[in-house]
């Protein structure tokens, strides 16, 4: 299943997060499409496909003390609109 991850930080939390970035390993289950930094926000996006929740809290927990893992399932536009055109 396709997730948009975004993460939030404070700028206090900034050498920490560096740190553990460079550190940091995906699951070998997780499939990332994408990372991107916002530029000015103190917000990072990733988007990956995980199989499981389990997967979702292995690329989550690490950074709990750091800042907020925000995490939502994502759907291609199309597919959506063709789930939506049946109901």
């Amino acid at each position: 299943m396709l997730f948009v991850l975004w993460f939030e930080w404070k700028p206090e939390n900034k050498a920490k997060l560096l740190a553990r970035w460079k550190e940091f390993k995906f699951p070998k289950e997780v499939k990332v499409i994408g990372r991107y930094l916002l530029i000015g926000r103190h917000i990072s996006v990733a988007i990956f496909e995980a199989p499981n929740e389990e997967s979702i809290l292995k690329v989550t927990y690490p950074f709990g003390e750091i800042g907020i893992a925000h995490v939502a399932p994502a759907l291609p536009l199309e597919d959506a609109l063709k789930m939506m055109e049946k109901m």
